[in-house]
């Protein structure tokens, strides 16, 4: 028999004698909360209800830990493995390394082995579930770098976006505490499969795509303004420049990168040209031999420099905003599309309740229509169903239940859209802030190695004896 991995769920107090004390203090908790308390505030309150009904009753029991706001959750990943051997099947899996305080999860240190599509699985899943959150981007594939997916360079540029997204989904209060994260995190790789087949698809998938042609028979199909909508719209006009703009800024660094790169590839051409014309030029075997080592050395500096900038310099940075900025475009898709459902729900019980109060109005105004002879008469038996208001009442009540459902996923898309794009602004400017800095350090210190390699160069020149004659170069005086 197949069986369905769900997490464990350490630290949840056992039900006891308590419990119904535990439901007073739950519902003083919904009564403070509704009061206009803060979630913290009902929760303190609660918690003082609880314990004060237990030592009344002489119950000998602990009191409940005071809950934490914020709990450690840091993990890396780390040591690539390749399997298998073939084009089509080989894959490469890393470790994924959790270390934690938070009561859900089993064990305060653990590990997991993971491939790519794993972390494709985790990110859909997130999307669906939290579809008003700004879910990180994954790390793509770079048709401009010409090296194979199962090359060393490959594999660090992927390790790294791959811990960079774990790392921020990590950060994030509402992705943190997702079922779907902590089983990412714990499942073996067989549970992890089985709840990957069990997953469904969007609640909203039958009627919005993500495309630019869905988006627009969003804005056809709903006219009517809601609140915040000026600030909504004024989000979307910004996140469309944002990723225009930051879309641009990393195609054009990426082809000075790139151009970069080849510059490395044209070193490593001419140092073996110099190599070989130090044996046609005796006298100058040595410079020329020098010469060439440091030309390779130069065409490392610039390999080590390029693949830097891919793992974490502004490529990788710049290649990841544009990244985020899709990611909140989605999140303002989503809002799109929770909605229609909302509008097509109201509307769909707008339709039921039409339907029963005419079914009413019929059974209250004509009563049961006489029955006819003949075969109209036998068609009326076959059309006539005694249970038809018993299923109006069904279809009105399933109404309600999708209207009440849609509204509740419509606010809270609603009600954390401001508070992501907040987020979103926050961490943009931090990691652009540092990120520029350590940009400009890296450059410095990548120009100063060039630098050393042709000071090194020209002390061995400095040691050649000339013929006195005519410079190659032309006067800069011009004489």
């Amino acid at each position: 028999r197949s069986r369905v991995w769900r997490p464990c769920e350490a630290g949840r107090p056992a039900a006891g004698r308590k419990g119904a004390h535990s439901h007073d203090g739950g519902k003083l908790l919904n009564a403070e909360v509704a009061n206009g308390l803060s979630t913290e505030e009902a929760i303190s309150r609660a918690e003082r209800h609880t314990r004060a009904c237990c030592s009344q009753d002489h119950l000998d029991q602990p009191a409940r830990p005071q809950l934490r706001s914020v709990y450690m959750l840091e993990i890396s990943v780390s040591d690539p493995e390749k399997h298998g051997t073939s084009a089509v099947n080989a894959f490469v899996d890393f470790k994924v390394h959790t270390t934690t305080d938070m009561p859900r999860y089993a064990a305060r240190s653990f590990f997991v082995r993971r491939r790519y599509r794993d972390f494709v699985w985790l990110r859909g899943q997130l999307c669906l579930s939290y579809p008003g959150a700004i879910v990180p981007p994954l790390p793509l594939v770079d048709s401009l770098i010409k090296d194979d997916r199962f090359s060393a360079a490959f594999i660090q540029r992927r390790q790294a976006g791959l811990e960079l997204f774990l790392r921020r989904v990590a950060a994030s209060k509402q992705l943190s505490v997702s079922t779907e994260l902590q089983t990412f995190l714990e499942a073996k790789v067989w549970e992890l499969q089985t709840v990957k087949n069990a997953s469904s698809g969007s609640w909203f998938a039958s009627i919005f795509d993500g495309t630019e042609a869905s988006f627009k028979r969003v804005q056809l199909t709903f006219r009517q303004k809601v609140p915040d909508e000026s600030e909504i719209e004024k989000l979307r006009v910004f996140a469309r420049e944002y990723e225009s703009v930051v879309s641009t800024a990393a195609s054009k660094h990426h082809a000075f990168v790139h151009t970069l790169s080849e510059i490395a590839s044209d070193l490593g051409q001419l140092g073996p040209a110099l190599d070989m014309l130090s044996q046609s030029e005796t006298e100058l075997s040595l410079p020329f031999t020098h010469m060439a080592s440091a030309l390779d050395r130069l065409k490392q500096l610039h390999l080590k420099h390029v693949q830097a900038e891919h793992v974490s310099g502004l490529s990788a940075l710049l290649a990841f905003n544009a990244g985020m900025a899709s990611a909140l475009k989605e999140v303002l898709s989503n809002r799109d599309a929770a909605l229609i459902q909302y509008q097509r729900a109201s509307s769909a019980l707008d339709s039921r309740t039409l339907e029963r109060q005419k079914f009413q109005e019929q059974e209250q105004g004509q009563g049961p229509k006489p029955r006819r002879s003949g075969m109209l008469g036998h068609f009326d038996d076959l059309m006539y169903d005694p249970k038809r208001g018993s299923k109006i009442d069904t279809k009105l009540l399933d109404a309600e239940r999708e209207l009440a459902l849609s509204k509740e996923r419509w606010e809270a898309i609603s009600g954390a859209i401001h508070d992501e794009a907040a987020a979103f602004h926050t961490q943009t400017s931090a990691d652009f802030s540092r990120g520029l800095r350590e940009h400009v350090v890296e450059q410095i210190s990548f120009q100063e190695a060039q630098q050393q390699q042709w000071r090194e160069l020209l002390d061995v020149f400095k040691q050649i004896e000339t013929v006195p004659c005519g410079s190659f170069r032309a006067s800069s005086s011009g004489s």
